[in-house]
Parts: structure tokens; sequence; C-alpha cells
């Protein structure tokens, strides 16, 4: 009996070392997509990660079934894992979800909120108003910010897979928001919407909290839109001055 029972510890102790292995890469391949180190249309070349994450490759294999069920992967038959492309199309689909997403969270926490976290609130309101005002301004850490105000929401909200689904949404555009948030007038009005939202949870008008958690989202929505679309048409350029290089090369 006991022999099992040390069996049964060793098998607990292995399945769970190779899950932390598991979020181990998950999280490096999810920062490394994010941060553009991995671009999109890139493979994902799991030797090379793997070697210098000093992991083996199942872990990295079980990470990159978990990336691609989150749409930050594909895989292409005979050919590897490579980081996805994001479309107008898909842009639209994951905004109009955070906005029904967040507008959901937003009424949840309100039923629980108290002054705790109304004050975790204010406290990162404030710092990402600080963000705002310096020269040059902090992108990379209002961005942050950002993260914790709608985490806290989805915290007090209390409902997992509300957040799970929202994060995953949120780890597919996070690579492209960032850039969006390099728009001075985007980010002052990101930032006053913030203010705005944290104002109406305080004063308990629910209507108006949801409102404007709306409205947050379908600006950044229509401001990653166009970035896309402008980007669009840069490769679009770009690869007819290569092609006429090529023909021109080739007369």
């Amino acid at each position: 009996m006991m022999t099992a029972k040390a069996s049964n510890t060793t098998k607990m102790k292995h399945a769970s070392g190779l899950r932390s292995l598991v979020d181990y890469a998950t999280e490096f391949l999810v920062e490394a997509i994010v941060s553009g180190e991995l671009r999109a249309g890139q493979q994902v070349k799991e030797e090379e990660i793997a070697s210098r994450l000093g992991i083996s490759r199942p872990p990295l294999r079980e990470a990159l079934r978990a990336l691609e069920t989150e749409g930050l992967v594909v895989r292409r038959p005979r050919k590897g894992v490579f980081v996805s492309h994001i479309t107008p199309k898909d842009v639209w689909e994951i905004y109009t979800l955070k906005m029904a997403l967040y507008s959901l969270a937003t009424r949840l926490a309100m039923e629980k909120m108290g002054p705790k976290e109304m004050r975790k609130l204010e406290h990162v309101v404030d710092r990402m108003e600080a963000c705002l005002n310096k020269e040059p301004q902090e992108v990379s850490r209002y961005q942050n910010y950002h993260e914790q105000f709608h985490g806290i929401i989805m915290e007090v909200a209390g409902n997992e897979r509300l957040k799970r689904i929202s994060s995953s949404l949120h780890n597919q555009v996070k690579r492209f928001s960032y850039r969006s948030l390099r728009d001075p007038e985007h980010l002052r009005r990101s930032c006053m919407y913030h203010r705005r939202i944290l104002e109406a949870i305080k004063e308990g008008d629910v209507a108006m909290a949801e409102e404007l958690t709306e409205l947050h989202v379908k600006e950044a929505l229509e401001c990653l839109s166009l970035l896309l679309s402008q980007e669009g048409e840069k490769r679009t350029l770009e690869c007819e001055t290569e092609i006429k290089s090529a023909v021109a090369v080739k007369s």
C-alpha cells in the first residue's frame, strides 16, 4: 500500500513539474509574440526555443498547442508552426467580443466592489495619468497599468471563465494595441475613459460605467482598424515596388 502511495505521489510531482514547464514555455512565447520578437508569419523553431529555455520539446509542443487554440500561432502541415497574422475581420470579431465581455465584467464587479478595490483602481488610474504626463510619454508602462485596471475589475467580477476568455482575446491583439497607444490622441482619450469609468463606478452608476466601457473598447477598435489598414496599404506598396524592381532586373 505504501509503495502504491509513493508511486502516486511521484506521478503527481511529475505531472506538476511538466505543467510548470508548459506554463513557463507558454508565458515566454506569448511575451515573444506580443513584444514583436516573434513577428507575424515567422516560424517558431522548436529546437531553437527549447534550447533557449533549457527544456525538452514535449512541454514546448503542449504550449504551442495551447497558443494554437488561442489563435496566436497556426500549424502548417509538413512546414511547422508560425505566428499568426491578424486581419481587420479578426480585429472586429475580437473587439466586439471584448466590448460585451468588459461591459459584463464591469456590471458584475460593481455588485461586489468595496472601498478597497476602488482605492486600487484609483491608484492605477493615477499611475496611468502620470505616464501620460511624462516626456516622452511612457506607453509601455501605461499599457501595463491599463491591463491592471481591467484585471482588477475581472478579479472582482469573480467569473473565472469570463476572465480566461477575455485574457485570451486580449493576448491575440496585445501586440497591435501597444502600437495604437503610441498615437498621443488615442492615448489621451484612453486615459480619459478610464478616469470616467472609475468615477461612474464610485458613484454607483452601473449604466454609465457600462456605456463608457463599451465606448472605450469601440474607440480602440476604430484606432486599431485604421492602423492595420494603413499597414496593409504600406505592405501592398512595398510588394509592388519589389515586383517592379525584380521585373526591371530581369529586363
